[in-house]
């Protein structure tokens, strides 16, 4: 009786059930194999106890997946397993699933990270209204005015298009993310943590730190 008492206890440190501590919403960061990842679009993974759900809109209409968590896995509807989990830490998550990478069948790796609330104290107009810019090592400097075309006339007409860059403040829950259009097309959509008349902070980028500040331009 003892040793099938510890046995139950092994089982129950190795196999991680993560329940509570994935509730809340999180927002694909990129998807891949080993150094080879990249952010394919809007994917959002909403868990609420031992369920998730995965939306591709933030009005969060319509689920593309039902799934449920059992242990570190994801389920399926149907039984099967949809991918393993991995809490890295309290605000990034990473999903395991079966993929393609250049025809050889490998396992993907998803990174998510958790969603909280944009510290701010501007309204949307108010934070709509205002301009920034930021430049990361090795690149020229980029400009956030909202809802406005971000290429001039002159190389809009050369490659005679009608769109170039646009972005977009958009918001889920307490949380404003930036939606970036290229081209008429819809492209990453980025959340921010904080914003201010001076600064703004987005995430979920990329880079050595996960995280952009751009400065008040005007």
């Amino acid at each position: 009786m003892k040793k099938t008492f510890i046995l139950i206890l092994i089982i129950m440190i190795s196999s991680p059930n993560y329940g509570q501590k994935l509730n809340g919403k999180w927002i694909l960061k990129e998807v891949g194999y080993k150094e080879f990842k990249k952010n394919t679009g809007l994917q959002i993974l909403n868990f609420k106890n031992d369920t998730a759900k995965v939306f591709t809109n933030l009005q969060l209409e319509k689920s593309d997946l039902n799934l449920t968590v059992k242990d570190s896995s994801l389920i399926l509807e149907n039984g099967e397993k949809y991918a393993d989990l991995k809490l890295i830490n309290e605000n990034l998550l990473r999903l395991y699933v079966n993929g393609t990478f250049n025809a050889d069948r490998v396992q993907m790796e998803m990174d998510f990270v958790k969603l909280s609330p944009t510290k701010t104290e501007l309204s949307q107009d108010e934070i709509e209204s205002l301009s920034f810019e930021f430049q990361e090592k090795g690149k020229s400097k980029t400009k956030i005015a909202f809802n406005k075309e971000l290429w001039d006339k002159k190389r809009l007409q050369e490659l005679e298009i009608k769109e170039g860059s646009k972005w977009i403040l958009e918001k889920l829950d307490e949380t404003y993310l930036i939606t970036i259009f290229n081209r008429g097309r819809k492209g990453v959509t980025l959340p921010i943590s904080e914003v201010s008349e001076q600064f703004l902070k987005f995430y979920c980028v990329p880079n050595e730190t996960g995280e952009v500040i751009a400065t008040r331009t005007e």
